[in-house]
């Protein structure tokens, strides 16, 4: 039988999980629920394959295109912020456009700070010490203090001892957030076991009672079901009896997907698998029994909703952390076109800030400042924009 199964000239076929029911038999309730369980399955998988490329191009345009345009971002506007240092340093604006000059250039230097990875330049540094009469270090040193009270804070709400903890080591940081997570995780579930055993004292009326046990004979059922396609495809795939080295190999993939499938109770791909090598047809399942097909449908319901929830949580995978740091759930929507236009986006910022500096370095510097602070002033006054970052970004691209 497996060496037939394996036969070069006879291939598996492609088979489809439908009931036919035949030309005349009218398909069952279940049978019908089965068909349609089964062709949302196949097009959510479907789906998931073609956001993972999506995502898959995304994350490689991120690599290629928008990193390096915000680098050029980065640098282009570390330049700008020098130029109208200098412009700031000479006092020939009048008293209130320096204060707004000012305002300009902190916002600026936050933003430079909050894109580098590295450490700022030491005349970088000098500039936002200048202009907020402190060091940098000091600045950096006192955020991070206050950051470490409001951390300590919320650990000593939950009484977790921050004794002996340097706030300073990113680490032992890091190590605490972890133990502070692991505790609320316990909290919840010592709070859930108290719900079950409360629940367990109150005595179970006889309709709750046949619910449980139908739920429990419905878990029976599902799992003997599985186990019994999982054991009967096992004995076929199992590549240790197998002496051909390419059927062996090819056994060994089929064993994976097969454990794998078996692992995570996929009955789809169980089900194609025993069609494909065993039935070879899909009239097989014409066949099954009403009372397998409640189980089945049970497991595949269970299957919809993991897939749904696989397809709305791909941003999440760890291969595309770095688009979900920065764009957050609304990647999901549209990987490849959002960071497109973010590239896009960076691009114009970088020419509109190299376009300034050669305005301001000309002859007329002081009038497209004056111009710049203008604009600027007009849109603080007019109430344009509740949030002051997102003004900044209008006037500066």
């Amino acid at each position: 039988m497996q060496a037939a199964l394996f036969d070069d000239t006879n291939p598996p076929k492609n088979t489809s999980l439908n009931i036919s029911g035949g030309t005349k038999k009218q398909l069952s309730k279940n049978q019908l629920a089965f068909n349609k369980l089964t062709q949302k399955i196949e097009k959510l998988n479907k789906e998931i394959e073609r956001k993972k490329l999506q995502f898959d191009a995304a994350v490689k345009m991120y690599a290629t295109a928008l990193y390096p345009a915000q680098l050029k971002v980065l640098e282009a506007r570390n330049k700008l912020i020098t130029t109208l240092w200098e412009i700031y340093r000479s006092k020939k604006l009048s008293k209130a456009n320096q204060r707004n000059l000012k305002q300009v250039l902190l916002f600026h230097l936050k933003e430079s700070f909050a894109q580098d990875t590295t450490e700022p330049s030491k005349e970088l540094k000098d500039i936002f010490s200048a202009l907020n009469g402190i060091s940098y270090g000091k600045a950096k040193k006192e955020e991070a203090e206050m950051m470490a009270d409001q951390m300590k804070a919320m650990f000593a709400n939950f009484k977790m001892d921050t004794e002996g903890l340097d706030v300073t080591d990113e680490a032992a940081m890091a190590a605490k957030l972890e133990e502070f997570q692991q505790q609320i995780e316990m909290e919840e579930a010592a709070q859930e076991e108290k719900r079950n055993q409360r629940n367990a004292k109150k005595k179970k009326s006889k309709k709750q009672e046949e619910y449980e046990k139908l739920q429990q004979a419905i878990q029976d059922a599902k799992q003997k079901n599985i186990g019994s396609i999982y054991r009967q495809l096992a004995k076929i795939f199992h590549p240790d009896m197998e002496q051909d080295a390419e059927k062996k190999v090819a056994k060994e993939i089929l064993m994976k997907e097969l454990t794998a499938a078996y692992e995570a109770k996929n009955l789809h791909t169980l089900l194609s698998l025993e069609l494909k090598w065993i039935y070879k047809e899909s009239s097989h399942l014409d066949t099954l029994a009403d009372d397998k097909l409640s189980v089945y449908l049970q497991l595949l319901k269970e299957q919809v909703n993991n897939l749904e929830y696989e397809k709305q949580s791909i941003f999440q995978q760890p291969q595309y952390s770095v688009l979900a740091q920065q764009f957050g759930p609304a990647i999901q929507s549209r990987p490849l076109v959002i960071v497109q236009q973010q590239v896009e986006q960076e691009t114009a910022i970088a020419s509109s800030f190299e376009e300034d500096i050669v305005d301001f370095k000309s002859d007329k510097g002081l009038r497209y400042v004056d111009r710049m602070l203008k604009q600027w002033k007009a849109e603080m006054e007019n109430d344009a924009f509740d949030d002051e970052e997102e003004m900044f970004r209008m006037v500066f691209g």
